[in-house]
């Protein structure tokens, strides 16, 4: 037996098990794992270091963009 990974998309999914299903191959559907980009980690990093900017509202918030 091999292993055989393919990347389908979303709105295909449906389609393709059901082909090979047809064939008798066996269908395990494994998510993607989503990482973080540099940029969100050093974000998250520079929370965790507690230098986030705090407001009182939401105006506030908007204001200061």
């Amino acid at each position: 037996m091999q292993t055989l990974e393919i990347k389908v998309p979303e709105n295909k999914t449906q389609q393709v098990k059901a082909f090979l299903k047809e064939l008798g191959v066996t269908v395990k559907v494994k998510k993607e794992e989503k990482k973080p980009n540099a940029e969100t980690i050093a974000a998250m990093d520079e929370l965790k270091a507690g230098k986030g900017k705090r407001f009182k509202d939401v105006d506030e918030l908007f204001n200061s963009i």
